[in-house]
């Protein structure tokens, strides 16, 4: 399993998982904007999004 956080520079939120799914054609994406998670643990919030699954 290769779960993970990826940053990618992006116009839009759609761009973005359009960017990861070109490199990740399996990969179940969520897109969110940098400056809402500045300062948040990454690991909780990926662990947190992948419960959500």
């Amino acid at each position: 399993m290769g779960d993970g956080i990826e940053m990618v520079q992006a116009l839009d939120e759609a761009h973005a998982v359009d960017i990861v799914l070109a490199q990740h054609p399996d990969a179940h994406v969520k897109a969110v904007p940098a400056d809402s998670i500045e300062g948040m643990n990454k690991h909780r919030l990926l662990f947190s999004w992948l419960e959500s699954l």
